[in-house]
């Protein structure tokens, strides 16, 4: 099996069977990340809140519809005073007719009205408002993906840092048990008057050193599984099972070269995505905003009725259609404009310079990804010397031709070349999974479809 999926499958079976508990591995907790970490609920929160922006303007397109209505109660009756009338009239001189109050409305009644508003055409602001909101969403939805990449990219060094601890965990058994091994030696040619007594002294000194650093691993281990718990939105005591195979394979091949990551990378780059965005919708914020200089075109059909005895149609529907238009504010407008510009002008150049960080940080990133693979062979080289090393002197020291400092000084050394090349292989991949974060690649997708080195 080549997957990274089934590079920890191998002990997958044996785990569970001890733990009761499926192993993590990688792409799980990448998975996990991606759908329950901070940055990831937080996009999420940031994505529902550009939603709400975009809805609101959408909104617009819809007709207003209002409705009043209730029981009116006055201290007095609605009176219109009349007048006194004075007439000629031929023969009868001057007449003069008293005025005669007349009532317009009661004291108590119900009322109420109904109003459809539309907004029938404003010369595209709408249209540049709706543009704008959904050019500020992508860009919201970028942002959060390339916070929940370097998340995951965080995540995937802590999980490594934990394999790491864990395969020096079995690098100290390993010397434990060589160590126990060159003790049954020492006491086998001390039993036979060959070696001196300070050769168990000493081996017994250098268990006890294991033993120390094998508590100090283990407290390492508590809290790098709490840290990686809450990097994956859990609980710092939630249960982890990692599970390190014998030999880890390498990190998988990277599809580029560095001329193919400094021009993929500005493109590709989530953060650059998210500034792309955002300059398309400071763009169309500028537009919106020039166009308030325009007339709105308005309709509007109502609905009203009161109760009144003294009204011959109480009840009244209307329908308007007219030219709303702002002729002079100041200069509010020409503001709004210029500071949509400053605005947009300031997202442009955030964008050059994200652009040109991009490309440097992915190109960087590549650098150190080759130099730590590098580093890996070395470091596999150096075990194998080593172990050659051991075997020597082992036999030497068991045919009497090597001290036991020489024994003990050479399983020091496999043991620090072991444990330099689990530190370089586990920095390749907290490097690679650094540069597919820059490079704007789904992390739990790479590691789960490409193959691994043997």
């Amino acid at each position: 099996m080549t997957g990274l999926r089934a590079f920890l499958a191998i002990a997958a079976a044996a785990c569970q069977g001890l733990a009761g508990q499926p192993v993590l591995t990688l792409p799980m907790a990448l998975r996990q990340a991606g759908a329950a970490s901070l940055q990831a609920d937080l996009a999420g929160l940031a994505r529902r809140s550009a939603q709400a922006d975009r809805d609101q303007v959408q909104a617009s397109y819809f007709p207003d519809l209002q409705f009043q209505g209730g029981h009116l109660n006055q201290d007095q009756d609605t009176v219109l005073k009349g007048s006194p009338i004075t007439l000629g009239l031929p023969g009868l001189g001057t007449v003069t007719v008293p005025g005669v109050d007349q009532p317009v409305a009661q004291q108590s009644s119900w009322r109420y009205q109904v109003t459809a508003s539309y907004l029938v055409y404003d010369f595209g602001r709408r249209g540049s408002a709706l543009s704008a909101a959904k050019a500020k969403q992508s860009a919201v939805d970028f942002q959060g993906r390339d916070a929940v990449a370097r998340v995951q990219a965080e995540v995937a060094a802590r999980y490594m840092a934990l394999v790491d601890l864990q395969a020096r965990g079995k690098v100290v058994a390993q010397r434990r048990q060589a160590l126990q091994d060159h003790l049954r030696d020492a006491q086998a040619l001390f039993d036979q008057g060959v070696v001196a007594r300070n050769d168990l002294l000493r081996t017994g000194v250098a268990l006890r050193a294991v033993d120390d650093a094998g508590r100090a691993l283990d407290n390492a281990m508590i809290s790098a599984r709490e840290s990686l718990a809450i990097a994956l939105g859990l609980a710092p005591e939630a249960s982890l099972s990692l599970e390190v195979p014998d030999s880890l394979p390498a990190p998988p091949p990277l599809p580029w070269d560095e001329a193919q990551v400094r021009l993929r990378a500005p493109d590709a780059n989530l953060g650059v995505k998210a500034l792309q965005a955002g300059l398309e919708a400071a763009g169309d914020q500028v537009t919106f905003r020039r166009r308030d200089y325009a007339p709105s075109v308005v309709a509007q059909v109502g609905h009203s009725y009161q109760e009144n005895q003294f009204l011959l149609h109480p009840d009244q529907t209307t329908l308007y259609l007219g030219l709303s238009w702002k002729l002079f504010d100041g200069g509010v407008r020409a503001s709004r404009i210029n500071q949509s510009r400053a605005e947009e002008d300031s997202v442009r150049r955030e964008l050059l310079e994200a652009r040109r960080g991009a490309e440097n940080a992915a190109a960087t990133a590549f650098r150190d990804f080759q130099q730590a693979l590098a580093e890996l062979a070395t470091a596999r080289t150096d075990v194998t010397a080593a172990q050659e090393n051991l075997r020597i002197v082992t036999d030497q020291y068991q045919q009497a031709y090597a001290k036991s400092a020489d024994v003990l000084d050479a399983e020091t050394v496999l043991a620090e070349s072991r444990f330099s090349l689990s530190d370089r292989l586990c920095a390749a991949y907290a490097r690679q999974a650094g540069l597919l974060a820059v490079m704007g690649e789904d992390l739990e997708a790479f590691y789960v479809r490409s193959p691994l080195e043997p």
